[in-house]
């Protein structure tokens, strides 16, 4: 997996993965690197891993002040999702 910006609008849709955020499926783009590159900076507690998993998605993806706690929630259940995978 490539931490780079997708150069061009057609990479960057070939970066988006669905997850249900409040039971819609929704479009997260660069959401696997974004997992990757938290995964590798060795964060120990939830509120570490959730805060700078969030601050990397909104780098890529709009994020509905209104629906930030479900957007994290959401991303969160991936992130221990890919971890369980790992194990």
């Amino acid at each position: 997996m490539s931490d780079d910006k997708p150069c061009c609008a057609a990479d960057a849709l070939r970066r988006i993965r669905q997850i249900p955020i409040n039971g819609v499926m929704t479009g997260i783009t660069m959401l696997d690197e974004s997992i990757a590159t938290i995964r590798q900076q060795s964060l120990t507690s939830d509120s570490e891993i959730r805060t700078a998993l969030m601050k990397k998605i909104k780098v890529y993806n709009y994020v509905p002040p209104g629906v930030e706690e479900a957007y994290a929630m959401a991303i969160m259940d991936e992130y221990r999702k890919q971890g369980a995978k790992k194990n």
